[in-house]
């Protein structure tokens, strides 16, 4: 779903890395987070794609 809105460019999970087998590719650069940081991004990110059609009203 992030992909799809342009939100990032890409993910790619390592199942092999144990600290931080994610990987997100953003248009600033390729970040590694682990399964707490991935998640919360990724909440932070619908919510901020999101939050505005959410509040409009009718």
């Amino acid at each position: 779903m992030l992909k799809g809105q342009g939100i990032i460019d890409g993910l790619e999970i390592l199942a092999a890395e144990e600290h931080k087998p994610y990987r997100v590719l953003l248009p600033a650069g390729l970040v590694h987070m682990d399964e707490d940081e991935a998640s919360m991004f990724a909440l932070g990110a619908v919510v901020a794609a999101f939050g505005d059609v959410a509040r409009r009203r009718g």
